[in-house]
């Protein structure tokens, strides 16, 4: 019997992984997997591993698995089921897919429960003041060859569009986030009545962009030291933040994701600052009182970096009011600290948010931006050329011309279908937001399967590691009407086929592909929240969820599929997550 499990495990995963990668049932590879899989599995139900398995690693490994599971048939479920057309027999092999997968995904994260907690990443750590200082020099010194290249900076039509904002010939609005909008306004005004030239101002933002980002680089390796992290992670912390060509490449982009990243990254660090000083978490019984140094080192920067959270991008308001909660629960013991900290960053963000933007009429961003995903199931179902009932039809022609859906849906983008919308239905839109959400639910009830597929291809890429797109790619400046021109310093076919080669690398080397990856970041924190969760570290666990909530909100609201830029903060602050499950507070 005890073999039987092993061989009926091993058959149903190899069944599994080779209907989710396409692999023939010919191909000899399989029987190399099968025996890989089969030796793995016996290791796994050894007294040795199984006498280590404690309650909590079940539990968080069921759920683990059900959602990579869910996530990987989703994603995958066309190739799954190749060309069968019986209802019948297509359940039957997504079920057997299904249970195939739950025992690869469940295996696999109790051994990696059980691996990592076993690790140790503290211990002999340098403490030196001046290594951060370094670490953000080098950071510099790696990104000025982009700098020199793409200057005075990378501007897409958002840019623009905020650079239009600024000398007047657009209307200010909050599409595009008026605080970073007013920072650009700000070095650009700066630069401007230094030199008279429009491009040395955008180059004075791009250049304090840079310096802000290095620095938000530092403040990591000092939180990293701060926790007795071992040297080589910090090395690596700095090779990550100075050789990784998107942090070259973003740094010198004029893109309010790129603040937005720095900020949140921050906010993590200072959070992660908290949980060392052993101060807040609940398991603590001391409260160390703050030193005078950590008002300039802790607070500010956790409140600068909170309400920049709130403001950069709409979501980032939504992290950070749901994250509150769980931090003061987390932090209870502190809360006469904790929550005037919180509720001062909900001032200065609600100040600027109404009171402000109120005075200066500065309008929001529509409301048909908000819907991206049910607009795009609504556009696909009549791409498909499926039928609707009379109301239906008469209320999304109000919204948008029916003609000209088919040829205007994009699937991974939303933005066709939402300017069809503001060039005819906007107002009867925003008069009546119930009537939308019921013809909505009434056309999906109807068309659960085209729902379900422009969901999958309106998110994906925020969910599965194995989809491809283009990463920092955008260069110079984007045709505009402002004699705005890219203008390198550097240039030559020699320096772009250097950028062209190290983007395409990702595509080429194993592993490393990997840390372009969105959906497997996002796999990544799941697994590192849980493994925080399993050591009895709810505190470190809250280091993690406010990348979770960013991914999570990209998932009900993203107009693009595949932006890399959307998810940037998470891979920013990637060595933190990192390292969160195996912090602990420092002797005291």
């Amino acid at each position: 019997m005890y073999y039987l499990k092993i061989f009926v495990k091993t058959f149903l995963s190899l069944f599994a992984i080779m209907r989710v990668t396409g692999m023939s049932t010919k191909n000899p590879c399989s029987l190399i997997v099968f025996l890989i899989l089969l030796y793995v599995f016996a290791k796994l139900h050894s007294d040795h591993v199984e006498s280590h398995i404690i309650s909590g690693d079940m539990t968080l490994s069921v759920l683990i698995s059900v959602f990579f599971s869910i996530f990987t048939i989703s994603a995958t479920y066309q190739t799954i089921l190749g060309e069968m057309a019986s209802i019948i027999f297509c359940a039957g092999i997504l079920l057997l897919t299904g249970i195939g997968l739950l025992i690869v995904y469940y295996y696999l994260t109790i051994w990696f429960l059980q691996a990592a907690s076993s690790i140790t990443l503290t211990g002999s750590g340098y403490s030196y003041a001046w290594i951060p200082y370094l670490a953000a020099f080098i950071c510099l010194l790696c990104w000025l060859p982009y700098f020199l290249y793409e200057y005075p900076g990378v501007m897409t039509p958002d840019s623009i569009n905020q650079y239009a904002q600024i000398i007047g010939a657009y209307e200010l609005n909050n599409h595009h986030s008026i605080a970073h909008t007013a920072l650009i306004g700000m070095f650009y005004n700066i630069g401007l009545s230094i030199t008279k030239d429009a491009h040395t101002g955008l180059a004075l933002y791009t250049i304090a962009q840079m310096i802000f980002m290095a620095l938000a680089a530092g403040y990591v390796i000092r939180t990293l030291q701060k926790a007795d992290v071992i040297m080589p992670v910090v090395f690596l912390t700095v090779g990550f933040y100075a050789l990784i060509p998107y942090n070259g490449a973003f740094a010198v982009t004029i893109w309010k994701d790129i603040p937005f990243a720095g900020c949140m990254t921050i906010f993590a660090a200072a959070l992660m600052r908290f949980l060392l000083r052993g101060s807040f978490a609940a398991s603590s019984d001391a409260v160390p009182k703050l030193r005078v140094s950590e008002y300039f080192t802790l607070l500010i920067p956790y409140v600068l970096s909170g309400t920049l959270l709130c403001l950069l991008r709409t979501n980032g308001w939504y992290i950070f009011v749901v994250s509150v909660p769980f931090i003061l629960i987390a932090y209870r013991k502190w809360l006469k600290v904790m929550l005037p900290i919180h509720l001062t960053i909900l001032a200065f963000a609600l100040f600027v948010k109404y009171p402000v933007m109120h005075v200066y009429e500065i309008p929001q961003a529509d409301f048909v931006e908000s819907l991206s995903i049910p607009v795009q199931q609504i556009a696909r179902v009549i791409a498909n050329g499926e039928s609707l009932t009379e109301s239906e039809a008469a209320y999304v022609h109000a919204l948008m011309d029916l003609e000209k859906i088919p040829a205007s849906y994009q699937p991974d983008c939303s933005d066709n279908i939402k300017n069809l919308i503001r060039q005819k239905g906007i107002a009867s839109l925003e008069s009546d937001k119930g009537k939308f959400f019921k013809m909505w639910f009434s056309i999906g009830i109807e068309h659960p399967k085209a729902y379900f597929d422009a969901y999958v291809a309106q998110t994906n890429g925020y969910w599965y590691p194995d989809v491809d797109y283009e990463v920092g790619l955008a260069d110079g400046i984007y045709p505009n009407e402002f004699e705005l021109n890219w203008q390198p310093i550097i240039r030559g076919n020699i320096i772009i086929k250097i950028k062209e080669l190290l983007f395409k690398l990702p595509k080429i080397l194993p592993l490393y592909g990997l840390l372009w990856s969105m959906g497997f970041l996002f796999w990544l924190i799941l697994l590192l929240t849980a493994l925080s969760l399993r050591m009895g570290k709810p505190a470190s666990a809250l280091v993690c969820l406010p990348f979770l909530l960013l991914i999570t909100t990209l998932c009900i609201a993203t107009p693009v599929a595949t932006e890399f830029r959307y998810v940037y903060a998470a891979f920013y602050a990637l060595p933190l997550l990192i390292v969160s499950p195996f912090v602990w507070e420092p002797n005291r």
